[in-house]
């Protein structure tokens, strides 16, 4: 409990931490946050229409570069190395070019890294008269919005811009949807970002603020003390000291005129860059990310660093298996992607025993170097 006491005893006002909310400042509540509840986006009536805030979630793709890291990471790691298929079906992927200047790689790595980023990422299927595919073109999934009927089951999409609808329905089958990690009859998939967005906040808050504190190294924050009171004078004197400032040049003026004062805005940033790197960690380690991947590590054996190399392997491998079937079942395509490099053979080589090890004369000599083979 903390009292706030003036002069006046009978002014005297107490106060507690419980006038506080984690959520609503002005409610009563406990300084813990307490979870709450949230239901699924499943459907709420004969017609359910769901709409990906898109650009919100691409915003801190575009504001925090570490964040861009890990997507990128994702995509690239999961198609980037391209895929196996048969000689026919190379040759019916050859045809796709997206825009104009796509191939069916480019293509499907645009949709994963949307995908993972919003939930959902969407293309329109191009077939011919034969009912061939000719090609798959990126579509914005924030104009896109999926319709579903009262059994939760898509019935058609529509494309809407600047408020308005544009175009024809599409039918499901004329649409390659990709929605990642969905959870339970929702309708649409789980964002990376909504994910971690209160991490994002906070790193893109706090690099902001160190920034600025360390910019006022070289351009520390000064006070002005003026002699006069005139508004016209104060505003002209306030001009050529920020001219001045700005450009690192020199201000003759009056002697007496101004009295300057620096200001301390620089204490020791030690614990704000050790948060800094805490949410960091705590980042990277909610996207299945790993530092190691993204290429730098802090105290990592070589060990430790395979373990986690293969915990990384195994999720990449979830989503290659995930656009292999979609893949499969919406476009009628079958291809196996290709994971980039695998220590599996390492892993299985660690638990093997190894038999007649070197004599000590033959490792002076030089003759083994390496028991394990890679």
């Amino acid at each position: 409990m903390t009292q706030i006491k003036q002069k006046d005893v009978s002014n005297a006002v107490v106060s507690t931490i419980h006038d506080s909310s984690y959520s609503d400042p002005t409610g009563p509540s406990t300084d813990f946050y307490n979870g709450g509840s949230e239901d699924l986006d499943g459907t709420t009536g004969d017609e359910t229409k769901w709409n990906v805030d898109f650009a919100k979630w691409h915003k801190y793709y575009q504001d925090v570069p570490i964040f861009a890291a890990i997507i990128d990471t994702l995509a690239t790691w999961a198609v980037g190395k391209g895929f196996e298929a048969s000689e026919e079906t190379i040759k019916k992927l050859k045809k796709i070019k997206g825009w104009g200047k796509d191939d069916f790689n480019t293509v499907m790595e645009n949709a994963t890294r949307v995908c993972l980023l919003s939930g959902d990422s969407m293309g329109e299927i191009v077939r011919d008269k034969a009912i061939r595919l000719t090609n798959l073109k990126p579509l914005n999934v924030g104009n896109m919005c999926t319709v579903v009927n009262i059994f939760g089951v898509i019935d058609h999409y529509e494309q809407w811009k600047n408020s308005a609808k544009v175009g024809e329905d599409f039918k499901p089958k004329e649409i390659f949807h990709l929605t990642w990690q969905r959870m339970g009859d929702e309708i649409h998939g789980k964002p990376y970002a909504q994910r971690v967005e209160s991490l994002i906040k906070q790193i893109k808050q706090l690099t902001d603020d160190l920034g600025l504190r360390f910019h006022r190294i070289v351009k520390p924050l000064r006070l002005f003390e003026a002699t006069t009171n005139d508004p016209t004078k104060l505003a002209e004197t306030e001009a050529n000291l920020k001219a001045g400032y700005e450009n690192c040049e020199f201000i003759v003026i009056p002697r007496g005129t101004l009295e300057a004062k620096d200001v301390a805005t620089i204490p020791n940033a030690d614990d704000a860059i050790k948060y800094l790197n805490v949410l960091m960690r705590e980042l990277i380690t909610a996207c299945g990310v790993p530092e190691i991947i993204l290429g730098w590590s802090e105290n990592a054996t070589d060990a430790s660093s395979k373990i986690v190399y293969l915990a990384f392997q195994q999720r990449i491998e979830r989503i290659q298996k995930y656009l292999e079937d979609q893949i499969e079942m919406q476009l009628g395509i079958e291809l196996n992607y290709e994971f980039p490099a695998s220590l599996e053979p390492d892993a299985v080589q660690i638990n093997e025993p190894v038999n007649n090890p070197p004599s000590d004369d033959r490792k002076k000599e030089g003759k083994i170097n390496n028991i394990m083979k890679k």
